[in-house]
């Protein structure tokens, strides 16, 4: 207890530790992993939008050139680079004066210079390339043809008497440059795309803060480690008995089975079994989706096939889904028609067909806000220890500890907690929270299972299931965040032909 409340006291200091550069970079590939289709759409819509726009609105544009020499008054070849290099140095201002503009306007009997004037210097060299880009081929040329007759009177002012030779010339061009330009728009619309995954991709990292490893959380709390639950894919299919992730379904993945067996083991262990009195664990989670309904109904199934007596409860008022996990359709009072006198805990319990065990099951009835405020009444505490005295586990589903006050209205009641976390999609800060509230209730927290764990992929089974929150679970109302699938073969258990004590030795015959 006192280590739960040293972890929830000290949050702050763990938000000012050091940016660890394994996890971040781990988080950016987590990220990255999920995000590549969105990605790589981005990317491609920026490039082809690009591709579009430059096609639409671009304007044929016709570039006439010559390649000139520069001859000073002097006449050396050294004067004459010299004057090259600084014609080019100062044309730009030459132009920007509007001085060559005009001249050349002038000449040309217009207003305006129908075009664009650049001119480049060959290094080392006394020659220029004067260049001049206009949308019509014809005024391209004549504009160029009139700069070189009028650039040199310009540059007198400057440099003194200057000739320019013309060694080579376009004529009148006939390349509108399109290619170019297209290319170009590839380029740009990538880049484009490219800079808005980087950003899509840091924001996703830094605001979402979810857990996606069991070495990071062991990190942030202090809580024992009780174990995972793999991740399993769920399969598109028609709804069947085969479809729903329990370990009395035949075709359950066998490293899942395990998983909850393994659980099971360190439960049992952890929750140090009285034999005068059943045990009272509660399992609950930060937020819906979590898989806690889907943990606790195969935990109690699990206990239930050592031969222990288990009651399973649905104490999840606001939404009651044990019902759904089990599949069944029949209409059962819940814990609030319990609580309110209307039927009694007897009359509420219902016989799970599970054939070999001793199993009663408390279905949530319907869902009622109301009902969740009855949870802390001393009414509860009576009900409670008449479980214990019915059964050896008693495994309670409840709400979400960080989402409601439900889940503490009970910890003062139960013996001990379970905390379901699903990798990757709860916030740390929400876990922390969670937490703090069960601990601040001065509940024994055996520790926490990693729902959903991804670390092994590559060694899942071939057959497809979903967990509790893959069949549904969300936001969209509390009350309604989880459905499952029909099946209706309880009953067949696996045999093995060996038979395991409360903590999964082999018992020989």
């Amino acid at each position: 207890m006192s280590e739960n409340r040293e972890v929830t006291e000290n949050g702050k200091i763990d938000e000012t530790e050091k940016i660890d550069i394994m996890n971040l970079v781990a988080d950016f590939l987590n990220a990255l992993r999920k995000l590549w289709p969105v990605m790589l759409i981005l990317l491609i819509v920026c490039t082809v939008r690009s591709y579009f726009a430059t096609s639409f609105s671009y304007t044929p544009q016709y570039v006439a050139s010559a390649t000139v020499s520069v001859a000073g008054p002097g006449g050396g070849s050294y004067s004459n680079i010299q004057s090259a290099q600084e014609m080019a140095e100062v044309f730009p201002y030459v132009l920007t004066s509007g001085v060559l503009q005009d001249v050349v306007a002038n000449d040309m009997g217009l207003d305006y210079v129908p075009g664009s004037i650049s001119v480049e210097a060959e290094d080392g060299m006394n020659m220029l390339t004067i260049s001049v880009s206009s949308d019509d081929p014809q005024m391209a040329y004549n504009v160029l043809q009139s700069v070189i007759k009028n650039y040199p009177e310009v540059a007198e002012y400057i440099f003194g008497e200057t000739s320019l030779q013309i060694l080579d010339e376009t004529g009148i061009p006939s390349d509108t440059q399109k290619e170019v330009v297209i290319r170009g728009s590839y380029k740009k619309g990538f880049l484009q795309g490219a800079v808005i995954d980087a950003v899509i991709l840091c924001l996703y990292v830094l605001l979402k803060q979810t857990v996606h490893s069991k070495d990071k959380l062991n990190k942030r709390i202090n809580i024992k480690d009780l174990g995972s639950l793999p991740y399993v894919k769920q399969k598109k299919r028609k709804k069947s008995e085969y479809n729903s992730l329990n370990i009395l379904n035949e075709r359950i993945s066998p490293a899942y089975e395990e998983a909850i067996r393994r659980l099971r083991v360190r439960v049992m262990k952890e929750s140090d079994e009285d034999e005068k009195t059943g045990r009272v664990i509660m399992v609950t989670s930060s937020i819906p989706g979590e898989g806690k309904t889907t943990v606790a109904v195969n935990l109690a199934l699990a206990i239930a096939k050592q031969g222990k007596s288990v009651i399973l409860a649905d104490f999840d008022t606001r939404n009651p889904s044990v019902a759904d996990i089990m599949q069944e359709t029949k209409k059962h009072p819940g814990i609030g028609a319990v609580l309110r006198g209307k039927v009694t805990l007897t009359q509420s319990l219902c016989k799970a067909d599970i054939p070999d065990t001793d199993m009663l099951i408390l279905y949530g009835g319907k869902p009622n806000d109301e009902d969740a405020s009855l949870l802390g009444s001393r009414r509860m505490d009576d009900i409670l220890n008449a479980m214990r005295r019915r059964a050896d586990y008693v495994i309670l589903d409840t709400a979400p500890a960080e989402l409601l006050a439900d889940a503490s209205l009970l910890a003062k009641y139960v013996d001990s907690a379970l905390y379901v976390v699903r990798c990757d999609y709860t916030k740390l800060n929400k876990i922390r929270n969670g937490i703090d509230a069960l601990a601040s209730r001065d509940v024994e927290i055996l520790g926490y299972v990693f729902n959903g764990d991804t670390s092994h992929k590559g060694s899942r089974y071939g057959y497809g299931y979903g967990y509790g929150y893959g069949y549904g679970y969300g936001y969209g109302r509390y009350s309604r965040y989880g459905r499952y699938s029909r099946y209706s073969r309880y009953g067949k258990l696996k045999d093995t032909g060996k038979r395991e004590d409360e903590y999964g030795r082999i018992i020989k015959e």
